[in-house]
């Protein structure tokens, strides 16, 4: 997974395939756990208000590197658990490999949802998040 280091939004990108980037992105490594399930969560509404709130900021761009990713109070769950997080970043995987610019907002929302359910996020929680992204 590959991050630029200071971005104006955070994106999050699955890489499966050894690449070489600038000194500009910040590259994600880990067999804790899936990565796929990491870039859902990582991608998720949650963890960008997590970061616009918690995280570093340089000017308006997040500040993407080790000290605030490790601290994103991440969940891990079981392989089981992540299966549905994978499958759906495979849907939007596999859309946007035949045309990038096709809208995944729908597969995107339903990974929030999923996300606010595994974090145990009440309807007024989810409802700032919303609000504020």
């Amino acid at each position: 997974m590959v991050i630029r280091k200071s971005p104006k939004e955070p994106v999050f990108t699955y890489t499966d395939f050894p690449c070489y980037v600038s000194a500009a992105f910040y590259v994600i490594k880990t067999k804790d756990v899936n990565i796929k399930y990491l870039t859902a969560l990582l991608n998720s509404k949650l963890v960008k208000f997590w970061l616009d709130h918690k995280g570093k900021k340089q000017g308006n761009n997040f500040q993407v590197d080790d000290e605030p990713l490790s601290q994103i109070p991440l969940i891990k769950v079981s392989k089981e658990e992540q299966n549905p997080f994978v499958e759906l970043v495979d849907k939007i995987l596999s859309v946007k490999g035949k045309n990038p610019q096709t809208n995944t907002s729908e597969l995107e929302a339903k990974i929030d949802r999923m996300v606010y359910k595994l974090y145990s996020l009440t309807d007024e929680e989810i409802k700032i998040i919303e609000e504020n992204i």
